[in-house]
């Protein structure tokens, strides 16, 4: 078993022209003195972001993640044994001099559960089944993260996993040759389970209060709710960087981005087809209440069809300005070109109204050019004046064909969804649908608590048909739109969705926890009905977000 290999969307050479960065900001930083960094930097994560929602003015939260200043992590030395201190309180590699900050740890993550259904071989003409009775995974890593002074932070890590999933996702694994999230795989064995890794990596540099660049093999958020219907962490990692520039109220930032496109059916000896994003985002608090963000994200294509795969690249992709663009590549293949609108206001304290309007194309609203998308969401935290209570409530909605990009012809076989690795980069569900969800969260001494559920209702496709909810393996040049297009058309669907769970945090530092849950997942229509339920326990660790709620 190969324990030290990394994933194939990842190259040797960025993550080392990263840490070449790093050594040169850490140059320019060195002279740095012991009084004015005496802190950490830090993101916030999964775990620690409704604190973002505590503070008394409404700042700039929508692009994530987010940095933040935090205290050293105290020292322990002389206070325990040094394993109890390694495995109850601090980092396992923990070093903190004036100027300079590095925690290092290996990570071990470790469950096992069990499902109650079968799911049989993908093979037509096979009568055996696939073993997804015993859900687990295997995962062995590290994670490095540290800051330089107030100018720099970096983090990096590596995680290689051998596992089983649940029913629903072993199913979406074989259909779109994808880990959710966690990049592409091989089968182990008779194909019951699979052997994956990942890694990511990110250099955040702040040369002053008004500048930020952000280079990293990683993801990026767009949003104050737990869904974005403009970007999200829903796929895999992907090499980006973020420029970003903040004056008074204003905070501007363009990004740009290389994404994947995996067929297949595709047999080149020069591999998956790339595809460029562009993403610009200027946010503005216009009140102490109040914030509003102006969104735009732009999808070239990197190469050509054909035997040769020329590359495709227009000069306008170097533009760091908002609807300062071109529309066509040089082979002529229209770029897709969404916008969209993020704002959230503070009603009370600790407690928001936000939303989010996408705009792929406008029309009519029956029209198939009417491609639109809607979110509205509360958050509140410390409800009902008990501290570390949480809740979300969110209603999403996306009409067919949002994110399909242009048509693709016969003479070009290149597509500019809006996709990475074969998933949506914004809603997991992709378009066509209608979304309930509910989020808590609660968090009491060293326990844990977490309950989530939604129902979706969204139309699927039957056969071949494209009627618009299939974002990543159709396009609009197979759509099948009936003359009156609205959400849910096709095969009524509906997918209705409750995860808990309880974990009991043994070390805070790193996440490592007892942690045991259920999943509970019920897919319908007039076609199809699976029904999952699913328990797993196990010692997990980290702060990474691993999402499977689809």
């Amino acid at each position: 078993m190969q324990l030290l290999k990394l994933p194939s969307q990842c190259k040797v050479g960025f993550v080392l022209r990263i840490y070449g960065f790093l050594l040169f900001c850490w140059l320019i930083c060195c002279q740095a003195s012991a009084q004015e960094n005496n802190m950490r930097l830090r993101l916030y994560n999964a775990v620690n972001e409704n604190n973002l929602y505590n503070a008394d003015s409404a700042m700039h939260t929508a692009w994530k993640p987010l940095l933040y200043t935090d205290s050293l992590m105290p020292n322990l030395k002389g206070t325990n044994k040094w394993i109890k201190r390694k495995f109850f309180k601090e980092h396992l590699v923990q070093v903190q001099t004036p100027g300079f900050n590095f925690y290092g740890d290996f990570i071990v993550d470790e469950y096992i559960g069990k499902s109650n259904r079968y799911l049989k071989k993908v093979a037509p003409t096979s009568s055996k089944y696939i073993d997804v009775k015993t859900p687990g995974m295997d995962t062995r890593g590290f994670e490095i993260t540290g800051n330089i002074g107030k100018k720099v932070y970096f983090e990096t890590d590596f995680y290689e996993n051998q596992g089983k999933f649940g029913g629903y996702v072993d199913s979406f694994i074989r259909r779109n040759t994808i880990i959710p999230g966690q990049g592409s795989y091989k089968n182990i064995g008779d194909g019951s389970g699979f052997d994956f890794s990942s890694s990511a990596t990110r250099v955040v540099y702040l040369p002053n209060k008004h500048l930020l660049f952000d280079l990293g093999y990683g993801k990026n958020f767009i949003g104050d709710g737990y869904r974005s219907l403009l970007l999200s962490e829903n796929s895999f990692n992907y090499p980006y960087l973020r420029v970003s520039a903040s004056s008074g109220k204003f905070q501007y930032s363009a990004m740009w981005a290389q994404y994947v496109i995996i067929n297949t059916k595709l047999n080149d000896r020069l591999g998956d087809y790339r595809k460029w994003g562009q993403t610009y985002f200027l946010d503005w608090q216009a009140t102490k209440d109040l914030t509003v963000g102006l969104f735009e994200s732009v999808t070239w294509p990197d190469q050509t069809s054909g035997n040769y795969r020329g590359k495709d690249v227009t000069p306008w992709l170097l533009s760091p300005v908002m609807f300062l663009h071109g529309s066509k590549a040089p082979s002529g293949v229209q770029n897709n070109d969404i916008t969209g609108i993020n704002a959230k206001f503070k009603f009370y304290d600790r407690s928001y109204l936000y939303g989010q309007a996408v705009v792929n194309q406008l029309g009519s609203s029956s029209s198939i050019k009417n491609r639109t998308g809607f979110q509205l969401g509360l958050r509140s935290g410390d409800v009902f004046e008990i501290p570390g209570l949480n809740v979300n409530l969110e209603v999403n909605t996306v009409r067919p064909y949002t994110y399909q990009g242009n048509e693709v012809t016969a003479n070009n076989s290149i597509d500019v969804n809006y996709t990475n690795n074969n998933q949506a980069l914004a809603h997991p569900m992709g378009a066509n649908f209608t979304e309930y969800l509910a989020v808590a969260t609660y968090s009491w001494k060293k326990w844990w608590f977490r309950a989530e559920g939604f129902i979706t209702n969204y139309g699927a496709d039957s056969g071949q048909a494209n009627y618009g909810n299939d974002i990543v393996f159709k396009t609009l040049s197979t759509q099948t739109a009936p003359q009156s297009v609205k959400t849910g058309q096709g095969v009524a669907a509906t997918i209705k969705y409750a995860d808990i769970k309880v974990a009991y945090i043994l070390n805070p530092a790193t996440n490592l926890r007892i942690e045991a849950g259920f999943t509970y997942r019920h897919q319908s229509s007039d076609l199809f009905n699976f029904d999952d339920k699913i328990y797993y326990i196990g010692i997990r660790m980290s702060f990474r977000s691993l999402l499977y709620d689809f």
